[in-house]
């Protein structure tokens, strides 16, 4: 009878010091986690957190180990490991503040990766479940930054309007609606009358002078060889100019519209998120 409750003793006793320990792993492995993070030793951080989760799928702090391994892939710029596994933060969130905020991270990465509409969808989806306060916020200033990327000006600003009101930030959003843009077609035109002129429409000075003497000398020499009588020198000139230098120079034209449009936009978007940049990191009084 005394070897039973010995025995029994002994069992609790060990039963008792394994649930502890196995307490103590679950916070060890976790601390190891951020402590290689902080290090900067995020592929060590990793593997922490992976063996938390490995041994707690169902622990409460799931969510939170998934968004700490989605945020160090993404330190890492492995896009799609950290798209994935900040996904996998929000399908463990616990409560509807937690999932907006690991969404708010999972939208940061997409916008990060240039998955701007897949990052609206996510921003939506904050913006319908928290109609105020902090999160909400956020989730309209990233709005905003979504479509200032797209160069979306109309957008941006009504969406900033709900977010902030400043002046030059208005005024910036409006120079940009009504920025000067010129139009492909018309340097398309341009370039087929007279080669050159598209790129020159376009600002490009040096490609529009190249192309005008590229074809102007082999439309020359095909020309020369009409007068010598070289017929079969003068077709093969005719075609070579014609499908290399005169097609090339209408595409070059488009292209040459196209880089221009999206330059002038590029430098509306970042004197903009410039202007973001300097609203956010001012004190609120």
């Amino acid at each position: 009878m005394n070897l039973k409750r010995i025995t029994l003793f002994f069992l609790v006793l060990i039963l008792s010091f394994f649930c502890n320990f196995t307490s103590i792993a679950e916070e060890n492995l976790l601390a190891l986690g951020d402590h290689f993070s902080k290090l900067g030793n995020y592929d060590a951080a990793i593997t922490e957190y992976k063996r938390f989760l490995f041994f707690h799928p169902d622990d409460a702090r799931a969510a939170s180990a998934y968004q700490k391994i989605g945020i160090a892939y993404r330190t890492q710029g492995l896009w799609q490991e950290a798209i994935s596994t900040l996904r996998n933060a929000v399908l463990h969130a616990l409560n509807h503040e937690e999932k907006s905020e690991y969404q708010l991270e999972l939208a940061v990465t997409l916008i990060a990766s240039q998955n701007y509409d897949l990052a609206r969808f996510e921003l939506i989806r904050v913006a319908m479940r928290t109609t105020s306060g902090p999160l909400y916020q956020r989730a309209l200033f990233l709005q905003a930054v979504v479509y200032v990327y797209q160069f979306q000006w109309e957008e941006a600003l009504e969406v900033l309007r709900h977010y902030t009101a400043d002046e030059r930030l208005d005024k910036l959003l409006e120079e940009a609606v009504n920025l000067p843009q010129k139009s492909p077609k018309v340097a398309k035109v341009l370039s087929a009358i007279l080669p050159g002129a598209g790129q020159v429409y376009a600002g490009n000075w040096r490609d529009g002078l190249n192309a005008l003497a590229l074809n102007g000398v082999f439309g020359f020499v095909a020309v020369d060889s009409v007068l010598d009588r070289h017929y079969v020198n003068a077709v093969t000139w005719t075609y070579f100019i014609f499908q290399r230098y005169y097609l090339g120079n209408l595409y070059q034209a488009g292209k040459a519209v196209d880089d221009f449009n999206d330059d002038t936009s590029r430098r509306a978007a970042d004197e903009i998120l410039k202007r973001l940049q300097e609203i956010v990191d001012t004190p609120k009084r």
